[in-house]
């Protein structure tokens, strides 16, 4: 804010005070920018709020780094970016200086995670929470140890695409958490607020520690599956989706929150391949998609425990996951506080009828 012009200062504070350059202005600045953000069209205010740091999800030191962010998200270049961003900011330039928008009273400024309120509750996270992480192991690799020659942390890594997927989108959301990731052979309890552990019962053992409280088992490859034995009349089974010449087109993402009594909050990222577990943490952290699915999985499920499985498509190299508040999951099973679960919807024959 210290780089604003006294003349855009002054446009920004309309019908306020003298300014000053007391740290006491920095936050009706703020609150006046962020009007003036949100005067603009959704299409142009994107460009603008990522520029000026607004949005969680490109929250990046340099400006660059932002409009990259927002590049990557958008498939679409930087310049692409670059160019919406300078018509935003003309247009932004052209609402301040015409001041209209500016007539009702500066909206109170709060300190907030920068993640929605909504997001936090349901991962149990808070500003300075401690998170854990747990991803799957390769099973026909060791763990490597610091004294080998190439050593790497991560070689042993199974589901790394999704863990370096979570760890940046936490590590943006919530600066003031304590964030750790462990090979399962490596972790221990340390009653953390949240537990996320992502892949499958086969290739993280911490997963399957929590096998006997689910009704749902992975089979694992060569014939990949997960099944809801004795779900209804019949078990339930689901596998990925193959092209005829041995393409992946489709896999399977179970998503489960289990809330313990100690108050830890364990999130199961889960899938009968990689591809379903890049898409469950994808469903649940790209950006306003994933607000919006945390936000709906929460008032679905009223807070409490659940089972949800979905699709997770990969159309072109790109790893496609659906919107909740439009595509319903496959299957949602629900649980009070105590007791098993039930099944809330069952969407299951419309994919086993592919």
């Amino acid at each position: 804010m210290t780089a604003l012009s006294d003349q855009l200062r002054a446009l920004l504070l309309a019908r306020q005070p003298p300014l000053s350059h007391a740290g006491g202005e920095t936050p009706r600045l703020v609150a006046a920018l962020r009007r003036a953000v949100d005067a603009l069209t959704p299409h142009e205010r994107r460009y603008a709020a990522a520029d000026f740091n607004l949005l969680p999800e490109h929250s990046w030191p340099t400006l660059t780094e932002r409009q990259d962010s927002l590049a990557r998200v958008l498939g679409c270049s930087a310049k692409t970016v670059r160019r919406h961003a300078g018509q935003a900011l003309d247009t932004l330039a052209l609402l301040i200086a015409d001041g209209g928008y500016l007539a009702g009273p500066d909206p109170v400024v709060e300190t907030a995670p920068a993640l929605a309120d909504t997001a936090g509750q349901f991962f149990g996270i808070t500003g300075a929470s401690r998170v854990d992480l747990v991803c799957s192991a390769l099973q026909d690799r060791p763990r490597p140890r610091p004294n080998d020659p190439l050593y790497s942390r991560y070689a042993g890594f199974a589901d790394l695409d999704a863990l370096v997927y979570v760890r940046t989108h936490l590590a943006q959301g919530y600066p003031a958490a304590t964030v750790r990731d462990f090979h399962p052979s490596e972790y221990y309890n340390a009653d953390p607020d949240c537990l996320v552990i992502l892949g499958a019962p086969d290739r993280n053992s911490a997963y399957a520690e929590f096998g006997p409280h689910l009704p749902y088992r992975f089979a694992p490859p060569p014939n990949p599956a997960v099944l809801f034995p004795g779900h209804g009349h019949e078990d339930i089974q689901l596998a990925p989706v193959w092209a005829p010449e041995g393409e992946l087109l489709a896999d399977l993402t179970v998503i489960t929150r289990l809330t313990l009594d100690q108050g830890t909050t364990v999130i199961l990222l889960g899938g009968c391949l990689t591809l379903g577990v890049l898409g469950a943490a994808k469903c649940l952290f790209n950006g306003e998609r994933g607000r919006r699915n945390t936000a709906h999985l929460d008032d679905v499920t009223a807070g409490g425990d659940f089972i949800a499985v979905t699709a997770t498509r990969k159309v072109g190299g790109i790893t496609d996951t659906p919107d909740l508040t439009t595509t319903e999951p496959l299957l949602l099973l629900t649980r009070e506080s105590s007791g098993g679960f039930t099944t809330r919807l069952d969407r299951t024959a419309a994919y086993s009828d592919r």
